[in-house]
């Protein structure tokens, strides 16, 4: 199991994410991840996020940030 996700960390995986996409695209934080980052929570298990449109390379580079950042992905993740 993995660590509860801090903010800081929240920010690090959307920064790593966005600097492997291909194209444009828009993320938007989900569930715990935004109530996180909003100061409603001090952590989350899970970092759930909608991308519209989905952009290329992407889902190739979720594993590998998940994995170097230790955060648990969220449901299609």
């Amino acid at each position: 199991m993995r660590a509860p996700v801090a903010a800081d960390t929240v920010r690090r995986r959307m920064a790593s994410t966005g600097r492997e996409e291909r194209g444009p695209g828009r993320a938007y934080l989900t569930g715990g991840a935004k109530a996180v980052l909003l100061g409603w929570r001090e952590s989350t298990v899970h970092v759930d996020r909608d991308l519209d449109p989905e952009p290329p390379g992407v889902f190739e580079a979720i594993p590998r940030i998940r994995d170097a950042l230790a955060v648990a992905a969220g449901p299609g993740a």
